[in-house]
């Protein structure tokens, strides 16, 4: 008897270093734009650790790149807004789909965010982690033009210089995201264009070896910065209080993302030339000093 469930692609890439990472990343997306990619939900881990600033950041004025150099971790932008993410010791999701193919993904930024949101909550409740979202508030609503949602006050939907952008983001709960006990468990970022849009997030398993604020620039103060990040987030391993394997969270998200959404995850490997546009990217875009260290701005 045939499914009649839609069909999502379910892709665990495993480690690659941060360039590859954010690479495949878009490569997935403009498969995506052309029509020919499934709604794809990728899991992945970075090798060695990466630091990814969001896409309106000022690299110099957010880390320290020989701090970063010495510790063997990349720093990449992101094409997604929001702040300053370190992955060490966590999984990452991915999802990426045409919303004029699958509107029940979501018409806008705001649909979208907390559609995800319910799913990473169903997953979470695999793992007996019972978490929330972050309600929005009226006066907390600006986007910028990557489909990023960052706590700002804003009176309007545009984007706002925030004195503290060079912030980690899991100092602050932007709207839906997932918090525990008051906590950020989960940070995600998106961006929407050509009727698609990717959503990647960051989940942490355990404590890194390396804390972030270490690694950001002199411009921040570093001990109050590592109070503040110990006290707004958390990590899988403190809430469950034991050592939480990669490969548990992939198989909670899937059975959550399945369970919410009422699809069928089907596993297929990335194209021939999924990968040559990723490594392309990499190679001509992540690894360069003009993406990496130019201000990006609204015209960009």
């Amino acid at each position: 008897m045939m499914s009649d469930m839609k069909q999502w692609r379910f892709i665990f890439t495993g480690a690659n270093d941060a360039f590859f990472n954010m690479a495949l990343d878009e490569a997935i997306l403009q498969f995506c734009q052309r029509g020919q990619a499934l709604p794809t939900l990728r899991l992945y881990l970075w090798k060695p650790p990466g630091v990814s600033i969001g896409y309106f950041q000022s690299l110099e004025k957010t880390v320290d790149l020989n701090k970063c150099k010495e510790s063997n971790i990349d720093v990449v932008r992101r094409i997604t807004g929001g702040r300053v993410v370190l992955h060490e010791n966590e999984i990452t999701y991915s999802l990426c789909a045409s919303i004029k193919e699958y509107p029940e993904l979501g018409e806008n930024i705001n649909e979208t965010y907390r559609k995800i949101s319910f799913a990473l909550l169903e997953s979470l409740k695999t793992l007996k982690v019972f978490g929330e979202w972050v309600k929005p508030k009226r006066e907390r609503i600006a986007i910028d033009l990557t489909g990023s949602i960052n706590s700002l006050q804003a009176s309007s939907l545009q984007v706002t210089e925030d004195s503290n952008f060079s912030k980690p983001c899991f100092i602050s709960n932007s709207r839906y995201e997932i918090t525990v006990a008051g906590k950020k468990l989960i940070g995600s970022a998106q961006r929407r264009e050509k009727n698609c849009f990717i959503q990647h997030g960051s989940i942490p398993l355990g404590k890194g070896k390396v804390s972030l604020p270490d690694l950001l620039s002199e411009e921040n103060n570093r001990e109050k910065m590592k109070e503040r990040l110990e006290g707004k987030s958390t990590n899988l391993e403190k809430i469950l209080k034991r050592k939480v394997g990669y490969e548990e969270v992939i198989s909670a998200l899937r059975e959550g993302f399945c369970d919410f959404f009422e699809i069928e995850m089907v596993e297929k490997d990335l194209t021939p030339e999924e990968i040559e546009t990723a490594q392309a990217l990499r190679e001509k875009k992540y690894l360069t000093a003009e993406w990496n260290f130019s201000k990006r701005s609204l015209r960009t």
